[in-house]
C-alpha cells in the first residue's frame, strides 16, 4: 500500500522552501449531614486509589520511621542556571521547587540580576513534575525520579498547559538538580545536550512571596485537612502562620495557593498567591470551628479561586498522607490547553488577496486536465484548478477555474500573462480571485513525535499549514486537534494512509500508528512513516473535521 504522489505536495514544498520555513487518606473522612445544604458534600474516595495507596503504606510507614525525608521533600529549594544572553549580559534560569506532600512543583523563570542579592524573574511560569512511579517521589533513599513536566502560565496561555508535557529525569546531587531528557525543552536542558545542572541558589525569588514561616495562632488547625471528592480532593495545610491550599485535577493545571495568616480567635486573614500567577495577591478571610477532627471553614469577602468552596467541611488527615498524582492518572483534553488547544484564528492565511491568470473553467474538475497538462508542459508549475466558491472574488456558483498560478499581487500576475498567451491561451486574462474562504487546508508533518494523544482527540503540534492550492503566499505553523468524531470523507483514498484498517476514524488511525511508532517501528515504517507527509483536511477553528487525502512530497 504505497501512498500516491500528489502534484500539490510538490508545490507546497516548493513554496515552503521559497518562504524559508523550516494522594488520599484511608482515614474515612466524616460525611456532611444532608441538612447542611449550603456546605460542600464530602464524597467517598475511589476504591481503586485507596487500594493503590494502601498497597504502599507499610513501606511508606517504615521509611518515615527512618526519619529521612522523601525525595520530593529533599528536592525542595531554590536553584539557578547561569548563562550569557545573546547580547553578552548575565542572565539566569531560575526555579523555586515546592512540594505538597510528595507532589512536586516549581516556580520557574528567567532573571537578569540587578544586584548580587536577588534573582527576580522578568518572565515566569509554573511547572508540574508528575512522576511515572509515585514511589520514586516518596523514596527516602533514592535520588532520581522519572517525570512528565507540564508547564502553564497565566501570562502566555491563560493559566492552562502549554502542551501535554515532556518526559525526563531529575536527579538530586550535592550541588543541585540534574535534569536529563526533556526533548525540545531549552529551559531544563540545552539544545546542544540532553542534561543541565541547576545549582542551589538562595537568591532566587520565592514561589509564594506572602508566606511568613513563623509560629502562628490557630494551634488546633495545624496539619493537613481534606475535602474528599472523587474527581479531585482539596487539601489544606496549616503550618505555623502559613496556609497551603492544594488540588490536582486529572485534566487541569494544579491549584496551589499559599500565604501567611493573621489569626484572631476563630477567624483569620490570609494574604496568598497562586502558583503560576506571579505575585498577584489573593485575600482570603475565613471563619472556622473544629469538632471531632472535622473542620468547618467559611471564606467570606475573599478572592476565592475557582475550585475552592466558600463553605465546606474538611476531615483531619491524621497520618499526614497526601495522594501523589502519577502520570497515568492524567486525562488531558484539548480544553486543557486554552488558546493553543485547537482553537485558532487563521487570518494569516485567509486575509491575503490572490490574483490568477485564468485560461478556462468547467463544471467538472476532470475537464480541466487538458488545460492543466498544457500549462505544465509550458513550464507553469504553479498551475491549478481552483474551486470558485473557495475565493470571495470568484463566482459563488461552483466551477473549476484553471489558472497559471495564484499570485499575491496583480503586477506579478500581469508579468506572466504574455507568456501564458504565447503558450497558446490567447484568451487568458488576469482577475482578482480575492481571499481564501474555503475550509480545506493542507498540513505538513515532518516529525510525528509531536503528536499528543488526549482524552478527546489527538493534538498535532507545530505542523505547517498551507492553502490546498500552490500559491505565492507564506505558510504558517499551527497546532491542530483531530477530534474523535473526525471522519475520512468518501472521496478519500484510505489506501494512501499507512496502516489504515477498515472502519478506522482518523483518530483511530493516528492512535494505531502512534502506538506502532513507539512499540513496533518496523511495522510502522512498512509503508513509510504513516504520520508524516502532506494531508489535505477540512478545518473548523483549528479542529480537523475530516480528511480528504494523504500524499508524499516526493
Amino acid at each position: 500500500m504505497k501512498r500516491k504522489s500528489f502534484t500539490i505536495a510538490l508545490f507546497v514544498i516548493a513554496a515552503l522552501l521559497l518562504a524559508g520555513c523550516s494522594e488520599s487518606t484511608d482515614g474515612g473522612p466524616a460525611k456532611i449531614p444532608e441538612s447542611a445544604a449550603e456546605e460542600t458534600k464530602v464524597d467517598e474516595t475511589s476504591d481503586s486509589r485507596v487500594a493503590a495507596d494502601d498497597a504502599s503504606e507499610k513501606i511508606d510507614d517504615k521509611e518515615k520511621a527512618s526519619g529521612k525525608k522523601s525525595l520530593a521533600e529533599r528536592m525542595a529549594g531554590k536553584y539557578s542556571y547561569h548563562y550569557s544572553a545573546q547580547d553578552g549580559s548575565d542572565e539566569f534560569y531560575i526555579m523555586d521547587v515546592v512540594p505538597f506532600g510528595d507532589n512536586l512543583y516549581a516556580y520557574c523563570g528567567q532573571a537578569m540580576p540587578e544586584d548580587d542579592e536577588s534573582l527576580e524573574a522578568y518572565s515566569f511560569w509554573a511547572a508540574e513534575f508528575i512522576p511515572y512511579d509515585a514511589d520514586e517521589m516518596k523514596s527516602r533513599d533514592g535520588d532520581t525520579v522519572s517525570v512528565n513536566e507540564l508547564c502553564f502560565s497565566v501570562m502566555s496561555n491563560a493559566g492552562m498547559y502549554w502542551n501535554a508535557g515532556t518526559k525526563g529525569t531529575i536527579t538530586l546531587t550535592d550541588d543541585g538538580l540534574v535534569f536529563e531528557g526533556f526533548e525540545d525543552n531549552d529551559f531544563l536542558v540545552p539544545e546542544y545536550d540532553d542534561s543541565r545542572l541547576f545549582l542551589k541558589d538562595d537568591r532566587v525569588e520565592d514561589a509564594f512571596g506572602y508566606l511568613k514561616h513563623e509560629p502562628g495562632g490557630g494551634d488546633e488547625l495545624q496539619g493537613f485537612w481534606i475535602l474528599d471528592n472523587v474527581g479531585a480532593d482539596l487539601y489544606l495545610k496549616f503550618d505555623g502562620s502559613d496556609l497551603y491550599i492544594y488540588r490536582k485535577e486529572p485534566d487541569a493545571e494544579v491549584l496551589f495557593v499559599a500565604g501567611g495568616c493573621d489569626f484572631d480567635g476563630r477567624s483569620f486573614l490570609c494574604t496568598a498567591s497562586r502558583l503560576g500567577f506571579g505575585g498577584q495577591p489573593i485575600e482570603l478571610s475565613g471563619e472556622y470551628k473544629i469538632d471531632d477532627d472535622i473542620l468547618t471553614l467559611k471564606f467570606k469577602d475573599s478572592d476565592l479561586p475557582e475550585g475552592i468552596p466558600a463553605n465546606a467541611r474538611y476531615s483531619r488527615v491524621k497520618d499526614g498522607r497526601v495522594h501523589v498524582t502519577e502520570n497515568d492518572e492524567l486525562s488531558l483534553r484539548s480544553e486543557s490547553f486554552g488558546m493553543y488547544g485547537g482553537s485558532r484564528d487563521y487570518d494569516e492565511l485567509t486575509s491575503q488577496d490572490f490574483y490568477g491568470v485564468f485560461v478556462s473553467s468547467a463544471k467538472e474538475e476532470d475537464k480541466c486536465t487538458p488545460a492543466l497538462d498544457k500549462l505544465a508542459e509550458a513550464g507553469f508549475d504553479g498551475s491549478c484548478a481552483v474551486y470558485t466558491p473557495d475565493f470571495d472574488g470568484l463566482n459563488p456558483e461552483p466551477y473549476y477555474a484553471v489558472t497559471a498560478g495564484l499570485y499575491t499581487s496583480e503586477s506579478e500576475a500581469d508579468s506572466v500573462l504574455s507568456d501564458v498567451k504565447a503558450a497558446g491561451f490567447s484568451d487568458a486574462y488576469v482577475k482578482k480571485a480575492g481571499s481564501y474562504i474555503g475550509d480545506r487546508f493542507c498540513y505538513i508533518m515532518h516529525d510525528s513525535e509531536k503528536i499528543e494523544i488526549l482524552k478527546d482527540g489527538a493534538m498535532l503540534r507545530g505542523v505547517t499549514l498551507t492553502l490546498p492550492y500552490p500559491a505565492d503566499a507564506d505558510s504558517m505553523t499551527a497546532d491542530l486537534l483531530v477530534p474523535k468524531d473526525a471522519v475520512f470523507y468518501s472521496s478519500a483514498d484510505t489506501g494512501s494512509f499507512g496502516n489504515y484498517e477498515k472502519d478506522d476514524s482518523p483518530y483511530d488511525w493516528i492512535v494505531r500508528n502512534y502506538d506502532l511508532m513507539h512499540e513496533d517501528i518496523d511495522r510502522y515504517l512498512m509503508y513509510g512513516p504513516a504520520l508524516s507527509g502532506v494531508f489535505e483536511v477540512s478545518l473548523k477553528e483549528g479542529r480537523i473535521t475530516g480528511y480528504y487525502g494523504a500524499y508524499w512530497w516526493d
